[in-house]
C-alpha cells in the first residue's frame, strides 16, 4: 500500500521535474547561441546572413523543439491545445513579428536560419503524413463515404461560392477571386491529426474528421490545378499548369502507393531498431519528393494508408513507433510554421483577411452543419463538426507558393499569394482551438 502510494506520489511529481529541466535547458541552449552569435558576428567577423553556415543550424533547431515542447505544456494548462503554443513560440523566435516591429535585430532566428531547416521541416511534413495516412482504414472510409462527401462538399460549396464573391469586390478579378476562394476551401490534416494524437483513444468524430479533411484537401488539390490551368490559358503564364497537375497528385499519389509494397516487404524481415527504420524511410520519403518534385505530404499519406491497410499485421509496430514520435515531429513542423507566419502581410491586408477569413467561417459552419444533419450525425457532432475544418496549414501555404511560381511575370501574383498567406495566418491561429474544443465536446460515442 505504502509503494503504491509512493508510485504515485513520484508520478506527480515527474511532470514538474521535467518541465523545469527543460525550461533551464532550453535557457542554457538560448543562451549558447547568442554567445556563438556574438563570437560569429563581432570576434571572428563571419557575416550574419552566413550564420547557418558556421553551424549554428542545429543549436536552433534543437532549441526549437525543446522550446516548443514546453510551450506546448505550459498552454495546455490554459485549456488550449499545445498546437497553440509550439506557434507561438515559433512567432516569437521567428523573424516576422520583429520585423513588423520594426526590431529584427531580436528575432533569433533570422530569414536564412529559417530557410536552412527546411530540411527538418520536410522531414516533419512527411512523419505527420505517414501517421495521418496510417489512422484512415479503409473500411472506416468505405462505410462512412456518405457522410464524408457530404461534410466536404457541403463546406466546400459554401465556402467557395461565398468567398468568391467577397474576393471579387475587393480584387475584380474573377481568376484571382477563384484562387483565393479555392485554397480557402483547404483544410489542414496536419492539425488534425496532431490533436488527434492527443486522445489516447481517438473517437469516431475525430477519425471522421480527419478523414474528410485528407478526402477535401486530396480533391481541392487537382481542383487548384485545373484552375491554374484555366488562368494561365488566359494569361501570358510561361508555365505550363498541366505539368504541376501530374506531380503533384498523380505523381505523389502514385509515388506513396508504389512505396508500399517494398516497405511491407523490409518490415516482413525487420523486427528491431524500429525507431531508426522510421527515420530512415521517412528520411528517404522526404529527400525522394524533393529529388523528383513531388509532394511530401500527399506522398507520405498515401504511402501510410496504403501500407496500413494492404499489411496491417505487418506494419503495426512501424506505426506505432512514429506515433510515439510525433510529440517532437510537431514540435518541429508547427514551431518552423510558426516562424514562418507573416504579420506584416496580416496587418497591411486585414480588410480583405478578415472579410475572406469570416465568409470562411460562416461557409464552413453552414455547409458541415447542414450536412452532419442531413447524413445523421448525432446532435453534438453536428453543432461542432464545422470547428474540425477551420484550421489551415501545410497544404494551403504549398498552393499559395505555387501562385507566384506558376505567374512569375504577373504582377498580381506576388500581392495575391501575400493575401492568401495572411488569411491561412490567421485560420492557422485560431483553428486549432475550435478544433480542441470541437473535440472535447463531442462524446466518444457520437
Amino acid at each position: 500500500m505504502n509503494r503504491s502510494a509512493h508510485s504515485t506520489e513520484l508520478r506527480k511529481e515527474r511532470p514538474r521535474f521535467g518541465a523545469t529541466f527543460l525550461a533551464v535547458s532550453l535557457l542554457c541552449l538560448v543562451g549558447l547561441i547568442l554567445i556563438t552569435r556574438e563570437l560569429q558576428t563581432n570576434i571572428i567577423g563571419i557575416p550574419r546572413s552566413n550564420l547557418p553556415a558556421a553551424g549554428e543550424t542545429t543549436l536552433l533547431l534543437g532549441m526549437m523543439i525543446l522550446g516548443s515542447w514546453l510551450a506546448g505544456r505550459l498552454i495546455r494548462r490554459a485549456g488550449l491545445p499545445p498546437i497553440t503554443g509550439q506557434l507561438l513560440l515559433g512567432v516569437l523566435v521567428g523573424p516576422s513579428l520583429w520585423a513588423w516591429l520594426k526590431r529584427p535585430e531580436l528575432a533569433l532566428i533570422n530569414p536564412s536560419q529559417l530557410a536552412s531547416l527546411q530540411g527538418a521541416e520536410s522531414l516533419a511534413v512527411v512523419m505527420i503524413g505517414l501517421v495521418a495516412g496510417a489512422e484512415i482504414d479503409w473500411a472506416f472510409l468505405r462505410d462512412r463515404m456518405r457522410m464524408i462527401t457530404a461534410l466536404a462538399g457541403g463546406q466546400v460549396l459554401l465556402v467557395f461560392v461565398g468567398v468568391a464573391f467577397v474576393a471579387f469586390a475587393f480584387l475584380d478579378s474573377v481568376a484571382q477571386s477563384v484562387i483565393v476562394a479555392t485554397i480557402a476551401a483547404t483544410s489542414s490534416s496536419a492539425v488534425a491529426v496532431a490533436l488527434l494524437r492527443e486522445m489516447r483513444h481517438p473517437t469516431e468524430f475525430a477519425r471522421l474528421i480527419l478523414a474528410t479533411t485528407v478526402v477535401k484537401d486530396l480533391l481541392l488539390v487537382l481542383a487548384f490545378s485545373i484552375v491554374l490551368f484555366v488562368v494561365a490559358a488566359t494569361t501570358a503564364s510561361t508555365h505550363q499548369a498541366w505539368h504541376w497537375i501530374a506531380l503533384h497528385l498523380a505523381g505523389s499519389i502514385g509515388v506513396g502507393a508504389a512505396l508500399a509494397l517494398p516497405l511491407r516487404w523490409a518490415l516482413g524481415r525487420i523486427e528491431r531498431r524500429m525507431t531508426a527504420v522510421v527515420l530512415v524511410t521517412a528520411i528517404f520519403v522526404a529527400i525522394l519528393c524533393r529529388t523528383i518534385g513531388v509532394a511530401p505530404l500527399i506522398t507520405a499519406l498515401t504511402l501510410g494508408y496504403t501500407a496500413r491497410n494492404i499489411a496491417p499485421v505487418a506494419t503495426a509496430a512501424f506505426f506505432a513507433t512514429a506515433r510515439r514520435l510525433f510529440l517532437a515531429v510537431c514540435c518541429v513542423f508547427f514551431a518552423v510554421s510558426g516562424a514562418h507566419l507573416n504579420f506584416a502581410a496580416l496587418v497591411a491586408n486585414w480588410g480583405v483577411v478578415f472579410a475572406v477569413s469570416g465568409v470562411r467561417l460562416a461557409g464552413i459552419w453552414s455547409g458541415a452543419t447542414i450536412a452532419a444533419r442531413m447524413t445523421g450525425l448525432s446532435p453534438a457532432a453536428a453543432r461542432w463538426a464545422w470547428a474540425g475544418f477551420v484550421p489551415q496549414a501545410g497544404i494551403s501555404l504549398a498552393l499559395a507558393a505555387q501562385i507566384a511560381i506558376e505567374f512569375p511575370n504577373q504582377k498580381w501574383a506576388s500581392s495575391l499569394a501575400t493575401i492568401v498567406i495572411a488569411c491561412i495566418t490567421l485560420n492557422e491561429m485560431i483553428g486549432p482551438i475550435l478544433m480542441r474544443i470541437a473535440l472535447r465536446k463531442v462524446p466518444s460515442q457520437a
